[in-house]
């Protein structure tokens, strides 16, 4: 009986990880910022060293939505620095970067930029 209970246990353990790491609770906001930090650290030196300090979502006047995004991160000298982006999307249930907001391109451009090796200018 007690191998069973033992079992039953390990399985409820189990199933509870999986679906706490597959949040089903997300708010779509979450998942905005879990898109703007991916796309921010496609940009860093040290993209494992990024913390956010804070976040804020800006309703903008034409529809779309902003996420500001507050962090620090580790420079190229192994520096912990801070600095700020924000990620647009096409309004405020969309979980997708919007291609068409500049302060998207502007850090694919910094991004392809770096790959030429042109240092960036911010």
């Amino acid at each position: 009986m007690k191998p069973r209970l033992n079992l039953i246990i390990f399985t409820l353990v189990v199933l509870v990880t999986v679906i706490q790491g597959c949040n089903p609770f997300e708010s779509i906001f979450d998942k905005q910022v879990k898109a703007c930090v991916a796309d921010v650290k496609l940009g860093l030196s040290d993209p494992s060293s990024l913390e956010v300090i804070s976040t804020e979502g800006v309703e903008i006047d034409n529809g779309s939505f902003r996420v500001k995004l507050n962090f620090t991160a580790k420079n190229a000298m192994g520096g912990r620095v801070r600095g700020y982006e924000n990620c647009g999307f096409k309004d405020k249930n969309a979980i997708v970067l919007n291609s068409d907001d500049f302060q998207n391109q502007q850090r694919d451009t910094a991004r392809t930029f770096k790959a030429l090796g042109i240092p960036s200018t911010k």
